[in-house]
């Protein structure tokens, strides 16, 4: 395959439309990731994927450390795109348990 391992580029007005709750990933890199209280966690600066599940890297506010966050809607409450903000209701001890 002559793609295979290089990169494909395309204006973002010619992606395909996804449903309300599907993000490109460049969507949420940069997004700020608040608590329902109002409460700073940090910034979303990668995703991982893994079997089943999708995981917000985030570089901590606090103390210079990356969280790792489930991108899940049990977790994630709200997604601004236009704002650049994610609202989460983590569990109790999620911000830091999953602290790398």
């Amino acid at each position: 395959m002559p793609l295979k391992g290089r990169s494909i580029f395309l204006p973002e007005e010619e992606l395909q439309f996804l449903t309300n709750d599907e993000y490109f990933v460049f969507q949420l890199i940069g997004c700020q990731v608040i608590t329902e209280q109002g409460d700073e966690v940090g910034q979303v600066k990668d995703i991982w994927f893994i079997p089943g599940n999708e995981l917000l890297i985030v570089a901590g506010k606090q103390q210079k450390k990356e969280i790792l966050i489930p991108f899940h809607q049990s977790i994630c409450l709200e997604v601004d795109l236009v704002r650049k903000i994610i609202i989460i209701n983590p569990p109790e001890g999620l911000l830091e348990m999953d602290e790398i």
